[in-house]
């Protein structure tokens, strides 16, 4: 996802600003002059009548020409018949007559604002706060200043100090989300964004919907989609996000509906379809998965995404067969594909045909030999049929020319486990080749996994328990770490905490872990592409 810049600062928020000034009463003191005609000038300004205002100003002038009063109304007309650059030169004109006459610095302020001269424009609205700290509408300036110029913590401070000026505002209103959500003040953006009600366009609903999504706060962010699709002006955007969102905060039926009004009105796209079919799976609808996906392939048939799905579906419901006649239908259509060839590899490593399977991992180290993970999965395969020295074979022959990659790292402290008692890797060895992987992406469950199991080996209980415990924040389908967190939570007294992990882990060795080993397979070759 991503947050199209939005232009803030154009002549409607410029006017709007200017009748809040002027609906606010007169903030300046009286002075001496023609009353009568600057109260019918003011009157003209009000009903943005400034041609009006504009002749009788001029005849004020003629007789006052240094009424700072005067020059400050001649430049609100002028500002009102689009000329701001002749406006400025009477708003300086009433300062340079009394200094402390912030109303003409404010209005000079709000034009320099509007013609996008960032620093003028801040150095004279802190003037006016020289004469005036608590001014609103100096304040909201200021904020959006410092918004436009990224200084998101003190854009939160102005805004805040607007008397409530930006809510009347939805794009203002995104404005100061953002610069919340910047400045790491993330409770304060989504509590902005919840007063965006209906009355707001579907482009705000649907910036809106972004940001929640870019908190993961998924929920909240379909709704605003779901308030965009009203009048955003590209309906399938819209549509496709909310389906998204939908997908993210597991409510799929919703976004089965909401994909599916977006058939119906002829949004047929391939991402649409994947989209689709991952909601189908998580809504335990595997045909309709299924058939979703091979529309997306045939939608778009060089699209790698939708095969690899398709294959990744076939292996989490065990149809090997199914998942390599995809992969050979794929790279009929793209034949060097790296990513496919890599993923039928693995198929066939499932199935335990491991000659074929080294075969398409050297054909796909020959397409990119820059790249670690054929050499991952050639590793891993033979580990899958317990061909253990094999597999360490070609795991130290890389490792020699790529010490720091933290899967061929894992793949050796993993391999610790599948050679227990044959000398082959030191427990020592994989220890430190697992820390050096957690170290280098501490976001990878399965390293954390293996070394939490080595730490509990060595009867280090309290570095096991952090590891397994931060490897099921990671991945919470893969309940595996569940049995070594009882163990170690047993040996530290704790039979209650023991029981419960245990019976998590039986319950899913019984019904999930032989589909999860060769579907965590496949995610740790998707990892290893990013």
């Amino acid at each position: 996802m991503c947050f199209p810049k939005a232009c803030l600062f154009d002549r409607r928020y410029l006017e709007t600003t200017l009748l809040l000034i002027l609906l606010a009463g007169p903030a300046f003191p009286q002075s001496r002059g023609p009353l009568p005609a600057l109260k019918q000038a003011e009157s003209y300004l009000r009903q943005q009548q400034y041609r009006p205002a504009a002749t009788l100003l001029q005849q004020v002038l003629k007789k006052s020409p240094r009424n700072p009063l005067a020059q400050n109304l001649m430049g609100l007309a002028l500002t009102g018949l689009g000329k701001p650059e002749e406006a400025n030169i009477h708003f300086q004109a009433a300062v340079k007559s009394n200094p402390k006459f912030y109303p003409a610095w404010k209005n000079l302020a709000l034009n320099e604002l509007a013609m996008r001269r960032w620093e003028e424009a801040r150095g004279h609205f802190q003037q006016v706060l020289t004469y005036a700290p608590d001014d609103a509408v100096a304040h909201l300036s200021l904020g959006e200043i410092h918004y436009m110029q990224r200084e998101f913590g003190p854009a939160v401070d102005e805004y805040l100090k607007s008397e409530g000026l930006f809510l009347r505002d939805p794009r203002l209103v995104l404005n100061f989300a953002r610069s919340c959500f910047e400045s790491n003040q993330p409770q304060k953006a989504a509590g902005a964004l919840e007063i965006l009600g209906p009355e707001a366009d579907g482009q705000a609903h649907f910036q809106a919907g972004l940001m929640l999504a870019q908190m993961e706060k998924y929920a909240a962010a379909a709704h605003q989609f779901e308030l965009a699709t009203k009048d955003y002006p590209d309906p399938y955007e819209a549509g496709f996000n909310l389906t998204l969102a939908y997908v993210r905060s597991q409510n799929y039926s919703a976004a089965i509906q909401a994909a599916q009004k977006l058939i119906a009105q002829n949004y047929r796209n391939a991402e649409l379809y994947n989209l689709l079919a991952e909601a189908y799976e998580h809504n335990n609808q595997t045909i309709e998965a299924y058939n979703a996906l091979r529309t997306a392939t045939q939608l778009d048939p060089k699209d790698e995404n939708n095969y690899l799905d398709l294959m990744a579906l076939g292996v989490d419901h065990a149809n090997y067969e199914l998942a390599l006649d995809i992969a050979n239908i794929a790279l009929n259509n793209i034949p060097n594909s790296f990513r496919l060839i890599m993923q039928r590899g693995a198929v066939l490593a499932f199935q335990g045909r491991l000659t074929p399977a080294l075969e398409d991992f050297d054909r796909a180290a020959q397409l990119d030999p820059q790249s670690n993970l054929p050499y991952f999965a050639m590793c891993m395969a033979p580990m899958q049929t317990a061909q253990v020295p094999r597999a360490l074979e070609i795991l130290r022959k890389r490792l020699a020319a790529r010490p720091d990659d933290y899967l061929l790292l894992y793949a050796l402290g993993e391999s610790a486990d599948r050679s227990a008692g044959s000398g082959l890797v030191s427990q020592d060895e994989a220890l430190r080749a697992l820390e050096k992987s957690v170290q280098a992406n501490p976001n990878l469950s399965t390293s954390r996994i293996a070394l939490g199991r080595i730490y509990l080996r060595r009867n280090e209980v309290d570095l096991a328990i952090p590891q397994l415990q931060r490897a099921l924040e990671l991945d919470p389908t893969d309940l595996s770490p569940c049995y070594q967190l009882a163990q170690a939570y047993l040996r530290k007294g704790d039979k209650q905490r023991a029981e419960d992990l245990m019976a998590k882990f039986t319950k899913f060795r019984d019904e999930d872990r032989e589909r999860h080993i060769n579907r965590n397979l496949l995610k740790l070759l998707r990892e290893g592409e990013k």
